[in-house]
């Protein structure tokens, strides 16, 4: 055995495990993938001047990054102020022990654009309020893809060329802050972006899903978004996948049940795809990345108990994707899009529209 490498916990925590899970298919497998960009963020600040040493930050965010900047500040001194959506009992009691404030926004305050600008406004009255205090901006900040670049170049350098990379949508950091070095280095990457039926990141997707899609589109999953931010980049994507709930936690369910790995459903999605791209494909050496810890589902998506009240719905399966021939058909099954690298407007012929009705984050 080589000997073991002394790191900070911030270094520990930052650093994915590359895992083969195929013969051509490898994984990035993260604890909580959002301490990348919220630590990257917080030390440019630091270093810049725009945040001070023991300072304030403050952030809109309920989930992920929520926990990667609380262990990011309390490791470096920091405060920290959230403005939230309804959070998570075991997430909000880790944020608390962390040592960050929440102030919440109810889901009843009214609809998501409503609930967004409330949240951003508070943001705005803390920054007035406490001079010198700092907004990271996940959602539109380029220092948040740009987070991954030494990660994904590192993975580029281990496994060689990289044909493909799969990771799963939301702000569009992670995606894009491992596809833009990797294709710097292979200009014919396929960058595959995985999302939920629901989300509206790539078009107005029906809202005809299966009720497991439905009630678990906020709870369960670090991906999709009603909201589309301005870090994703649809014209760097070749390929779209709309993934199925039902499908997510049946793949992660195999994965335990093959290899003992526990992770987080929205990298059953990601892995759904990889998995049927690296089999259909034995030539191309495949990326995808895993973005959380299953221990944080352990009520859901590993509790027998909500997994028996849900049975019916999780015999459903798929066994590949079928095409559709526009992001408006996307509805309640597996179903891709051949997105060509194409910007928004030339593929739906519009801007870029928000879900009114849905209160939820990819954050």
């Amino acid at each position: 055995m080589n000997r073991f490498e002394v790191e900070s916990t911030l270094d520990h925590l930052c650093k994915p495990s590359l895992v083969q899970i195929q013969p051509n298919l490898y994984a990035a497998k993260f604890d909580l993938m959002k301490i990348v960009p919220a630590r990257y963020i917080v030390e440019q600040a630091l270093k810049s001047g725009a945040l001070k040493p023991g300072g304030l930050v403050v952030e809109s965010s309920s989930g992920t990054f929520a926990l990667g900047l609380a262990q990011t500040c309390v490791t470096l001194g920091l405060k920290l102020a959230l403005k939230t959506g309804p959070v998570e009992p075991i997430v909000a009691w880790r944020l608390r022990h962390l040592g960050a404030q929440i102030d919440t926004v109810e889901s009843t305050a009214g609809n998501l654009r409503e609930i967004q600008e409330q949240r951003f406004n508070l943001v705005r009255q803390t920054l007035a309020d406490v001079p010198g205090s700092f907004w990271p901006r996940q959602h539109d900040n380029p220092q948040h893809p740009e987070a991954y670049h030494a990660i994904a170049q590192s993975i580029g350098e281990t496994l060689g060329k990289v044909d493909v990379v799969i990771a799963t949508i939301g702000s569009g950091g992670s995606l894009f802050g491992f596809a833009r070095p990797l294709r710097a280095a292979n200009p014919n990457l396929k960058v595959i972006a995985v999302d939920h039926n629901l989300s509206v990141i790539f078009g107005p997707t029906s809202e005809k899903v299966y009720p497991l899609c439905d009630e678990n589109y906020v709870p369960l999953l670090g991906m999709g978004s009603d909201i589309v931010f301005p870090n994703v980049a649809h014209a760097e994507c070749d390929e779209v996948h709309w993934v199925p709930i039902a499908q997510m936690i049946n793949a992660v369910h195999e994965l335990h049940r093959t290899t003992g790995l526990l992770v987080g459903p929205t990298s059953g999605a990601a892995l759904s795809v990889a998995n049927w791209v690296a089999r259909n494909n034995p030539e191309l050496r495949v990326l995808t990345v895993f973005p959380d810890h299953g221990i944080r589902y352990m009520n859901t998506v590993y509790n027998p108990q909500w997994l028996s009240e849900r049975a019916d719905e999780l015999q459903r399966s798929w066994s590949e994707p079928e095409l559709c021939r526009s992001p408006t058909e996307v509805a309640g099954e597996w179903t891709y899009f051949p997105w060509e690298r194409r910007s928004y407007e030339e593929v739906l012929g519009h801007p870029p529209v928000s879900r009114e009705s849905r209160v939820s984050e990819a954050d």
